[in-house]
C-alpha cells in the first residue's frame, strides 16, 4: 500500500498546490475549494469521460448481432469466441477501449482520495479553518446527510451511465455499498464525492442526448445499420434457397 502512494504522490503534490492556490487566492473557505477543485479535475478528465461513453454506446448498438452469435454458437464456445473477435474487427471496434478511459482516470482519483482524507502540511499550514455549513470536513458528518447525498447521486448516475441490463442489476447494488462504507469517512471526501457524482449526472445526461442524436458516433451508427440490412438479407436469401431446394 504504502509503494502505491509513493507512485500517487506527485498527482497528490499538485492536487495540493491546487487547494493552496484556490484557498489563497480565489476562495478562503475548505469546503467551496473542494468543490473547485472537483469540478477542475471533472473538466480536465471530460474527453476520457466522452471517449468511454461513446464507446458503450457503440457496443450498446451492436448487442443485438453479438446475441444472434451467442444463439448460433451457443454449442460451440471456440467458435463462438472465434466469430465474435472476428465480428469485432470488421467493425473495428475494441471491446476494452471502455475500460481504458476509466483506467486512466483511476490514478487522479485515488490521489484526490488520499488528498482529502490525509492532507499534508503544504495543506494544513495555510488552511486553518475546516468548518464548511455544519461540519468539519477532516472529521464524520454527525448527521449523514453527506453520506444519503452520495448514495441518491450515485444511484442516479449510475441509471444514466449503464448501458447493460444485466450489469445495471449489480452496478444498483454499489450506491448501498459504497454507502456503508463511506459512513466513517472524513466528511471533506463525501462533498467531493456528491460533487463529482452531481456533476456526472448532469455530464451524461448532455452526453446521452448527443448519442440519441446522432452527433455522437453518427459513422458508426451508419455502419452498424447497413451491416444489420446486409445481415437481414443474406439470411432471407438463404431462406429462399432453402424453400427452392425443398420444392
Amino acid at each position: 500500500m504504502s509503494q502505491i502512494l509513493q507512485l500517487l504522490q506527485p498527482i497528490q503534490n499538485v492536487l495540493e498546490y491546487i487547494i493552496v492556490f484556490l484557498y489563497r487566492n480565489v476562495v478562503g473557505n475548505y469546503g467551496v475549494v473542494i468543490i473547485l477543485l472537483t469540478i477542475i479535475v471533472r473538466l480536465i478528465l471530460t474527453p476520457l469521460t466522452i471517449t468511454q461513453t461513446k464507446s458503450m454506446a457503440r457496443m450498446q448498438k451492436m448487442q443485438p448481432q453479438l446475441k444472434e452469435l451467442q444463439k448460433k454458437y451457443k454449442d460451440d464456445k471456440q467458435k463462438l469466441q472465434q466469430e465474435t473477435m472476428e465480428f469485432y474487427r470488421k467493425n473495428n471496434v475494441n471491446p476494452l477501449a471502455g475500460c481504458l478511459p476509466l483506467l486512466l482516470q483511476m490514478p487522479v482519483f485515488f490521489a484526490l482520495f488520499q488528498t482529502l482524507r490525509s492532507p499534508t502540511e503544504r495543506v494544513t499550514d495555510v488552511v486553518k479553518d475546516f468548518n464548511f455549513l455544519w461540519m468539519n470536513l477532516n472529521e464524520r458528518d454527525p448527521y449523514y446527510i453527506l453520506v444519503i447525498l452520495m448514495v441518491v447521486t450515485m444511484f442516479l448516475s449510475t441509471l444514466l451511465t449503464s448501458t447493460d441490463p444485466k450489469q445495471s442489476k449489480i452496478m444498483f447494488v454499489l450506491p448501498i455499498v459504497f454507502g456503508f462504507i463511506s459512513w466513517q469517512f472524513p466528511a471533506g471526501i463525501l462533498v467531493y464525492w456528491v460533487t463529482t457524482n452531481i456533476w456526472s449526472i448532469g455530464q451524461q445526461y448532455l452526453v446521452n442526448k448527443l448519442v440519441k442524436r446522432g452527433d455522437l458516433g453518427e459513422k458508426e451508427v451508419r455502419e452498424i445499420k447497413e451491416e444489420l440490412g446486409q445481415e437481414e438479407l443474406t439470411a432471407i436469401a438463404r431462406k429462399k434457397k432453402k424453400r427452392r431446394k425443398k420444392k
